[in-house]
């Protein structure tokens, strides 16, 4: 006892008892999912079901081992589904911002004046990231999902009585083939590479014509406009709809 005390005490007078340092008890280290929600303001915040407001949390994400300390708001509507809710800063600041199912260690945390001022401004506080071998611990112990219910088999149909097939329709006509001679051609494609053009024209029993750096496929020759229409339009149902008719002097 200070000197000051005992003097105190000798005149009747006991001093009030110091109030002693408040020590924190880690009292919750829990994993599982979390959601981002941006709605509850732009801090460095975390909510928790059972975590005081005002206080503080390290939430690790467990993919990347990222810790960051951020500022408690209790929320006891959270549910077991989401352990905890992220602000946008804070989910940004441990790199799980665009991930729908992320998951997390959360544990409360101490921080200093000087990081509670920072954190409370904003600011990210950063700890050391988690090594890989804590990380494959926690990962463990987060809930297993149950495995899909098996439904039973149901029962086989009876077979009907096989209906008649009917006889398959005839195959439509072909498109005329080319002539040796003509002056009516049907333009595909014109295309940049040379093996895809010789390929091209080979299915469409047609020619390549180089025009610079392209190769023109084209089918014919036709000896007459309309072979050369029924031509274009089997060919424009082989995918090529902007096939076109040309004519060749």
């Amino acid at each position: 006892m200070s000197f000051a005390a005992l003097l105190l005490a000798a005149a009747g007078q006991v001093p009030a008892q110091e109030t002693p340092p408040v020590v924190h008890a880690q009292l919750l280290d829990e994993v599982g999912s979390a959601r981002v929600d941006d709605t509850h303001g732009v801090g460095m915040t975390v909510r928790h079901r059972t975590l005081a407001s005002g206080s503080y949390a390290e939430v690790t994400a467990l993919d990347s081992g990222r810790t960051v300390v951020l500022l408690v708001e209790r929320d006891p509507s959270l549910t077991a589904d989401n352990v905890v809710s992220l602000s946008g800063p804070a989910a940004k600041a441990i790199g799980v911002f665009d991930q729908r199912n992320a998951k997390i260690r959360i544990r409360p945390a101490v921080p200093s004046p000087a990081e509670q001022a920072a954190i409370r401004a904003g600011n990210e506080v950063p700890r050391l990231a988690a090594p890989p071998a804590l990380l494959a611990a926690l990962r463990r112990r987060l809930p297993s999902t149950p495995a899909p219910m098996t439904l039973a088999a149901a029962p086989k149909p009876t077979p009907r009585p096989a209906t008649p097939v009917a006889a398959p329709a005839k195959p439509a006509t072909p498109p005329p083939k080319p002539a040796t001679t003509g002056r009516w051609f049907v333009q595909v494609a014109a295309l940049s590479d040379a093996t895809r053009a010789a390929a091209l024209a080979k299915s469409v029993d047609g020619v390549v014509r180089s025009a610079g750096r392209l190769y023109r496929v084209q089918s014919g020759p036709f000896t007459t406009r309309a072979a050369a229409e029924t031509a274009r339009a089997a060919i424009a149902r082989r995918g090529f709809a902007d096939a076109r008719i040309i004519a060749q002097d």
